[in-house]
């Protein structure tokens, strides 16, 4: 082999560890072929080629999930840091030619933060058609680590910063309704006074969940207390509220712009005094890619107009 050749095979392929980074963090060779538009088999030989040319074991099986050994584990801050270094140099390269590129990582946690990101992307993409948007589900409570140490780049949710190095924009803050079950009592009822939600059967958002906190913060503000279990039925998925107050289970509490285009017979409530759901973007406070900082730009200029 001639030094050239040498050289060739001595350089760490940043697709073999964009890959690395996606089996890292879905925990999966399945899940990090889906999120790469790749074939599971085309994850499988990049990760061998990868460990091949390293030459040691990166990950262990677990039952159905893939941890990293301890030399993955040390590769994975800097399998990081050279992905955002190659990024960075496209998007300056980009920026020469007057573009913004990249790819935008968002995570929301709710039917809430879906229904603002429905607003801003429209706008967003076709003032920036070439920045690669990949959206993503946050479950609760995860919102500080997805942006510390996970793929996420940006978060909509209930939850402003809360950490160091994070910073936040309040995007919107929708009228909170009573969601009714179709029984007879609440089809004339226009409005509820706040603190009669102690009396009622209520669906709440998991304990520990943005929703919740919020919800408490609110409650605890005004004095007044929400049903705990028994009387109250709690769901890990806010959006699962909708068919239990449908089939009678309970009432629930939702922002009521998330509600225009639900088909579920129930019953929309005011609530007397009312309060607004909040809804922020979290990013981190530096640096940001190109396409991140075009999106807080974009969001911080039009945002507040656009999710009205």
């Amino acid at each position: 082999m001639d030094r050239a050749a040498q050289g060739d095979a001595a350089v760490l392929d940043t697709y073999q560890l964009q890959t690395f980074l996606a089996v890292a963090e879905t925990g999966s060779f399945t899940a990090a072929a889906r999120r790469l538009h790749l074939t599971q088999p085309a994850v499988s030989r990049q990760i061998q080629l990868l460990q091949e040319h390293l030459g040691v074991r990166l990950f262990r099986r677990a039952g159905r999930r893939m941890l990293l050994t301890h030399a993955g584990e040390r590769l994975l801050e800097t399998a990081r840091q050279v992905t955002r270094l190659a990024q960075r140099a496209e998007e300056e390269m980009a920026l020469l030619r007057g573009e913004v590129t990249g790819r935008l990582r968002i995570g929301g946690t709710g039917s809430p933060a879906w229904h603002v990101l429905a607003r801003l992307l429209p706008a967003f993409r076709a003032a920036y058609p070439a920045v690669v948007l990949q959206l993503e589900p946050l479950p609760p409570g995860q919102s500080s680590l997805a942006l510390r140490d996970g793929p996420l780049d940006l978060i909509v949710g209930e939850e402003p910063a809360q950490e160091r190095g994070l910073s936040s924009i309040l995007l919107q803050g929708m009228e909170t309704v009573l969601v009714a079950p179709p029984e007879p009592r609440w089809e004339q009822r226009k409005r509820l006074p706040l603190r009669k939600i102690s009396d009622l059967p209520l669906i709440l958002p998991a304990q520990g969940s943005p929703p919740r906190n919020f919800l408490e913060e609110v409650f605890r503000s005004r004095q007044i207390l929400l049903p705990v279990p028994p009387r109250a039925l709690e769901v890990a998925d806010p959006g699962m509220a909708l068919p239990l107050v449908a089939a009678g289970l309970g009432a629930a509490l939702f922002p009521h712009p998330v509600l225009e285009i639900t088909r579920a017979p129930v019953h929309l409530i005011a609530l007397w005094p009312s309060f607004s759901w909040t809804i922020y973007l979290v990013h981190r406070s530096r640096p940001l890619s190109q396409a991140e900082e075009a999106f807080v730009r974009f969001v911080e200029e039009q945002g507040r107009v656009l999710v009205r």
